[in-house]
């Protein structure tokens, strides 16, 4: 089986599975769901506010 046909192989760039809604996260270095940090932390539920928040480079 090749590795694009085994789950999990939609890894980004620093390991985070796209599928299953991670990001990566260059604040705390570690993948996260954008979501639940948005709740957890309380900003707003968009790719801009979490990119902000995190740090990450747009």
């Amino acid at each position: 089986m090749k590795q694009s046909e085994k789950t999990g192989a939609d890894r980004g760039g620093q390991g985070c599975i796209r599928s299953a809604g991670y990001s990566w996260c260059a604040r705390t270095k570690q993948c996260e769901r954008p979501w639940e940090l948005a709740k957890k932390k309380g900003f707003d539920n968009t790719k801009e506010a979490f990119d902000h928040y995190c740090g990450n480079k747009q």
